[in-house]
């Protein structure tokens, strides 16, 4: 994939929601996910025609909870823009909610690491940072739950996530001790370097890539506006 640019900032959003609506989806809690398509230079669209907003509407949506999509899309695709939106104020509302669950932490890592996967896929930075690791498959888990999301490389020549069973063993694992935890590590208040050491996670495998993906996702909650 080609470098984008500052436009980066809007795809990493746009795919966390994505990634946070597939999770919801796959938990049978909303009817279908919010596919994202970029439109012209411009414009995204999240969930097919009726929900699109320029980019950096879409930002100020992920930030401040409201903005503005584009009316005539709207109206013209009423029915499936505003089913667009229930979806997105169902995840805005389980990710800004003080109830830490096994749902609210599955969307928060599945999102999050997707908009670091964004970062790999479209910065050429990020993208040879991880290019000697394409062999690897990372399994992020928490202990005691069922809550298993998977990092990998895949076959269309893009770093991707996806949750629950995969096909592949993994050769890294990052395990976090509890969901309290895990919240923690989702709303940017984990320590990558202590955790471990204290007993607040368990890792195994290739911890240099390890360190590469902490590195990433720090750059992602430095730069991409966030729900959490």
């Amino acid at each position: 994939m080609k470098d984008i640019g500052d436009r980066i900032i809007s795809h990493a959003a746009a795919f966390s929601i994505e990634a946070a609506s597939k999770e919801l989806y796959e938990r049978s809690k909303v009817k279908r996910e919010l596919k994202v398509k970029f439109i012209n230079d411009n414009l995204v669209e999240l969930g097919g025609p009726g929900l699109c907003f320029k980019e950096n509407k879409l930002l100020k949506a992920v930030e401040s909870g409201f903005a503005f999509p584009q009316i005539v899309s709207l109206i013209f695709n009423f029915i499936n823009g505003i089913e667009s939106i229930l979806i997105l104020l169902e995840i805005r509302k389980i990710l800004s909610s003080d109830t830490v669950n096994s749902e609210k932490v599955s969307l928060g890592l599945r999102s999050g690491l997707t908009g670091a996967t964004t970062f790999a896929n479209y910065d050429i930075r990020y993208k040879k940072l991880l290019d000697e690791h394409k062999d690897e498959v990372v399994l992020f888990s928490i202990d005691k739950t069922k809550i298993s999301i998977w990092l990998y490389f895949s076959s269309e020549n893009t770093w991707k996530v996806q949750s629950g069973t995969f096909s592949r063993e993994p050769t890294t694992t990052f395990t976090f001790k509890d969901l309290s935890v895990a919240n923690n590590a989702i709303s940017g208040r984990f320590d990558h370097l202590g955790g471990p050491a204290v007993g607040d996670a368990k890792v195994s495998g290739n911890l240099p890539f390890l360190d590469k993906i902490g590195y990433i996702s720090r750059k992602v909650e430095q730069q991409v506006p966030s729900i959490l």
